[in-house]
């Protein structure tokens, strides 16, 4: 992604949905992250039992993509799309087992 290190499929990235930023939001968190990541994480680590921080440079590109899509949007909205994403997975991992 643009001025970071983190990389993803271009063909996967052009396919995001745009038409909301949250939608955009949780598809490049799912790109960037795995699906078993986002289950075993949390954006500080610090959240219930204990869980590994997000990959903070990570946290940023996908930060930053968005907000680049998404001028009007703030850094701390991004974070909240990214932590729902993160309960979301765990929670649909409970509803599996």
């Amino acid at each position: 992604m643009a001025g970071s290190t983190v990389t993803v499929s271009k063909r996967a990235f052009l396919r995001l949905h745009r038409s909301h930023m949250t939608l955009i939001c949780q598809e490049l968190a799912a790109l960037v992250f795995t699906k078993e990541v986002l289950v075993l994480s949390t954006l500080t680590g610090k959240v219930g039992p204990p869980k590994r921080q997000l990959d903070v440079a990570k946290v940023q590109a996908t930060t930053d993509a968005v907000i680049q899509e998404f001028p009007q949007t703030s850094a701390s909205d991004v974070r909240a799309v990214i932590r729902r994403k993160c309960n979301n997975e765990q929670f649909n991992q409970k509803e599996g087992t």
